[in-house]
């Protein structure tokens, strides 16, 4: 017989019926039945193995409350040894719970909340060389989005934990304790958080807020502050859940009044007492977050400070790091008596750029000052480093460090070794080699031909075991040019009791013109430059020696510097047994080419303007003989000085073929423009035989006689003569002067007033004679002589060089009965660059009017107003009275007039 209906429709939904409430019981069977403990076991040993990426044993008991909550505890947890990675030594816990509500269990829903751990210890010991291979890196980003969107996140408590952490490879030993951390739900919605431990024993504070659900769910803002040592930490921000990757926009603020307590727990040894401030904002994704503003200042009780400002691209990869570094260094005062040694230079600071990976870092426009020079290093890097190590002693040192500098393709620096502590910058041992451009090096701008200079390449040893850092040994050859040759080897000995300098250097230029040339300068031949120098000293005393050749001429000198009262002193000679006048054109030659092509665009490695703020020069010039000088006494003997700026001449004679010149006074370097004020004289030179000497094609010869005492001020050719003040008187007599001369300078002069020389293009000179005296760069003249065997000239007016005018007149007086009629006035007036040279009375015979381009080549003369007076000496003035118009005698109704201008006019022969 079939069922009915009715019947089959009851009995079907007592099958559904068994079916739905058969699921909740099998659930509440494995959690409560005792014959299901083993299968209990197993899941849950899967589950945390899964979660925690490390195979978990349970070996403590599983409890399970009874209420429609239940909290599951689970005790004696511990990771499996052997299938720990490498670097994981341990990991345990006393006991683990949570809580399982009952309801969405029943509907087929596991929502776990309320974590608590007890007991959890994890130890961690990475080996020498760093992480094994075995070890995979842990995505942090992923960690803390997969956390903060579990249930446990607000609502997590850990008791009683403990971290230990040894690093090998680093010298780093750290224990984390964490007493308690505790995340609760706050009523609103948001969420509060509290912690306590300690590291190393220090005691640390966390608390935290998460404020609740704004408009946009997916954003929390969040503050979290920790106080550690004596440290205070501040996080505050945004926090924002995303599909593609969480991100943060959060700032930084720390502070610690107590350096050395902070580092103190780490093991870091060193004087770091004082105080540190930090300030950034981090803003991006949790995988690449970026850091802006940063701001770090770390200031010492010594006197130091260090500020880093800037940004990094990506804190997780470590690249784009574009910071400004600023240092400076406070200088330890020296014990009563005590003495620096004089060539320690005593860092001060430094400043430069830090650009590019963490890993490859090139520190840009590098400058290190010290007490005495300012290195500036333009370019360095990469800087590479393959590991941080804190050694027995607390040191913080970079080990294996690579440093490079100049074309990546050529590194004109590359140096490898190891800094043993890094904060104190101390136990530096670097050794590479060097290769510059030769050109560089001496601080030529040789432009596309500096490769004909070839380049200085050698090895280079820095090291600071004599206790200041400083280059320890180098040695470098140009070798690949055939302009240049040049040699340098320095070595510094290390022994405390020696602390030896040894330097040499060895130049060879063989033919100075192609040199040159190869700089954009031409200059006549000048033959071989040769030069031969060393260095030597220690702690107390320097000694520099030195053999220069240029042309016939070989100059030696010699320097000892040492410290007196403090100071230091250099104090030597410049000494030649034979000086050939000619070859001081070349030395001349010679610095005009390099003063040409000095590079002034690029900043100087060195700049040693400090060291010459206490410096003490005193430099003796001593010339045994000088070429041409015959038999009698021909030498040149003075006394060079230099203190803070000023440079003195007391004083700088010379003697030669019966002559004699002097030089006294002093040039003030320290203003904006040099000030200088300067005296002496020239007494009988014979001008000529010194140009010949000089090998110089100048048409001018007789006995040269100066008396000047002058002051100004300026840096340029322009400048000075703008400025002058005092007094100058030139004469010359008894010999001749090139009418060529006067044709080069575009000058046409009447004809009578030079007579020729036995030889065509000379006019026999008598006497010439030109006093003047300067006001602010005004010369004015009472009385310029100039006497030929024809004609006597007088002369007066001014030369003015700031105006850049002349204005000069002049009244001739035949001393030649054939020359009374043609002779008549002249002036040379306008520009000084370009004046003009014009008759002022009647015009009479074989008058021309001609253009002066130098006024100064012909010195206007005072003559004497009749020859065969009695007691006439050539080029002597006496007053003389003006005509009256029309007569002998002045007018009765008419002032006397002084001298035949009209100005009384003085002057003498030599004078």
């Amino acid at each position: 017989m079939r069922p009915s209906s009715p019947i089959r429709l009851i009995v079907r939904l007592v099958f559904i019926a068994v079916l739905v409430f058969s699921v909740p019981a099998a659930a509440l069977a494995v959690l409560y039945l005792k014959s299901f403990e083993p299968l209990r076991r197993s899941n849950i040993e899967h589950l945390l193995s899964d979660a925690i990426d490390i195979e978990v044993e349970v070996r403590g008991p599983i409890q399970i409350s009874y209420d429609w909550e239940p909290t599951i505890t689970i005790a004696d947890l511990v990771a499996v040894e052997s299938e720990l990675p490498s670097d994981l030594k341990a990991m345990s816990a006393k006991s683990l719970s949570l809580k399982l509500p009952l309801v969405p269990l029943l509907a087929g829903q596991v929502q776990l909340n309320t974590l608590v751990v007890d007991g959890l210890k994890v130890a961690i010991e990475i080996p020498e060389g760093g992480a094994p291979e075995d070890v995979d890196g842990v995505d942090v980003s992923e960690v803390i989005g997969d956390f903060l969107r579990s249930r446990f996140a607000d609502d997590l408590t850990l008791h009683d934990a403990a971290l230990d952490y040894v690093n090998m490879d680093s010298g780093f030993r750290l224990r984390y304790a964490f007493d308690e951390i505790v995340t609760t739900p706050a009523g609103d919605g948001g969420v509060t958080a509290a912690s306590a431990g300690s590291l190393n024993g220090e005691p640390w504070k966390l608390e935290g807020k998460v404020e609740p659900p704004g408009d946009d769910e997916d954003e929390r803002k969040f503050t979290l502050s920790v106080i550690h040592a004596g440290l205070s930490n501040t996080l505050a921000g945004t926090y924002s859940f995303g599909m593609w990757g969480d991100t943060v926009d959060m700032t930084l603020a720390s502070s610690t009044p107590d350096l050395k307590r902070f580092l103190d727990i780490y093991g870091i040894s060193g004087d770091m007492a004082g105080r540190g401030k930090v300030r950034a904002r981090l803003a991006g994704s949790l995988d690449a977050l970026k850091v802006s503003d940063l701001a770090l200042t770390l200031a010492f009780e010594s006197g130091g400070k260090y500020q880093l400002t800037g940004g990094i691209g990506d804190i997780a990869a470590g690249t784009g790091l574009d910071l400004s570094l600023t240092g400076s260094f406070a200088q330890k005062p020296l014990a009563e008596g005590e003495q620096a040694p004089i060539y320690d230079l005593g860092i001060t600071g430094f400043n430069g750029r830090i650009e590019g990976p963490l890993n490859g870092a090139s520190v840009r426009d590098f400058h290190v000052f010290t007490s005495s020079v300012t290195a500036n290093l333009r370019d360095i890097g990469p800087i590479t480093a393959e590991r941080l190590f804190k050694d027995k002693q607390g040191r913080l040192g970079i080990y294996d460090v690579l440093v490079l500098a100049g074309d990546p393709q050529r590194p004109s620096v590359r140096v490898a070794g190891t800094v043993k502590d890094i904060l104190a910058f101390q136990g530096v041992d670097l050794k590479g080699e060097i290769d510059f451009l030769a050109a560089d090096f001496l601080d030529l701008a040789a432009e596309e031909h500096a490769g004909e200079l070839g380049h200085l390449s050698g090895h280079i040893a820095l090291s600071d075991a004599d206790g200041s850092l400083g280059i320890e040994s180098l040695t470098a050859n140009v070798t690949d040019s055939s302009l240049i040759k040049l040699a340098i080897d320095l070595v510094f000995d290390d022994i405390p009791e020696v602390k030896e300098l040894k330097f040499a250097a060895h130049l060879d230029i063989p033919r100075f013109k192609p040199f040159a040339a190869a700089l954009g300068s031409q200059v006549d031949e000048v033959g071989a430059v040769k030069f031969d120098g060393s260095i030597t000293g220690s702690d107390e005393r320097i000694v520099m020696a030195g053999t220069t050749l240029v042309g016939q001429t070989t100059l030696k000198g010699s320097l000892a510097g040492a410290l007196s009262q403090g100071k230091p002193v250099l104090s030597g000679d410049i000494s030649t047994a034979l000086l050939h006048l000619a070859d001081l054109l070349k030395l001349a030659s010679i610095n005009a080419v390099y003063q040409e092509n000095v590079d002034e665009a690029d900043a100087d490695v060195f700049d040693y303007s400090k060291v010459w703020e206490s410096l003490f020069v005193d430099l003796k010039i001593k010339v045994a003989k000088i070429a041409g000088g015959g038999d009698g006494a021909s030498n040149i003997d003075g006394r060079v000085t230099y203190l803070a700026g000023v440079i003195g001449l007391e004083p700088l004679t010379l003697s030669y073929l019966g002559g004699k010149a002097s030089a006294n006074g002093k040039i003030d370097t320290n203003p904006a423009q040099n000030n200088f004020a300067l005296k002496g004289g020239v007494n009988n030179l014979q001008i000529g035989a010194v140009l010949k000497e000089m090998q110089v094609s100048y048409p001018v010869s007789g006995a040269l006689n100066v008396t000047y005492d002058l002051s100004g001020a300026g840096n340029t050719k322009a400048q000075i003569p703008r400025s002058l003040n005092g007094s100058l008187s030139v004469s010359l007599r008894n010999g001749w002067i090139g009418t060529g001369l006067l044709d080069l300078t575009g000058m046409s002069l009447p004809a009578w007033l030079l007579t020729r020389g036995e030889r065509g293009g000379q006019a026999t000179l008598v006497c010439a004679v030109a006093p003047f005296s300067f006001k602010q760069g005004r010369g004015s003249t009472r009385g310029l002589v100039l006497e030929t065997r024809n004609v006597q000239v007088v002369g007066v007016g001014y030369i003015d060089y700031r105006s850049d005018r002349v204005d000069l007149h002049f009244k001739p007086q035949a001393l030649q009965s054939q020359f009374i009629k043609i002779a008549q006035p002249f002036a040379i007036q306008g520009k000084l660059g370009s004046p003009s040279v014009r008759l002022t009375g009647a015009p009479v015979a074989g008058a021309v009017v001609g253009t002066l381009a130098s006024p100064l080549n012909l010195l206007a003369t005072i003559v004497q107003p009749k020859a065969g007076t009695p007691g006439r000496v050539p080029c002597r003035v006496v007053q003389t009275a003006q005509r009256a118009r029309g007569g002998n005698a002045p007018a009765a109704n008419q002032p006397r007039s002084r001298g035949p201008l009209g100005l009384g006019i003085l002057g003498g022969q030599g004078r």
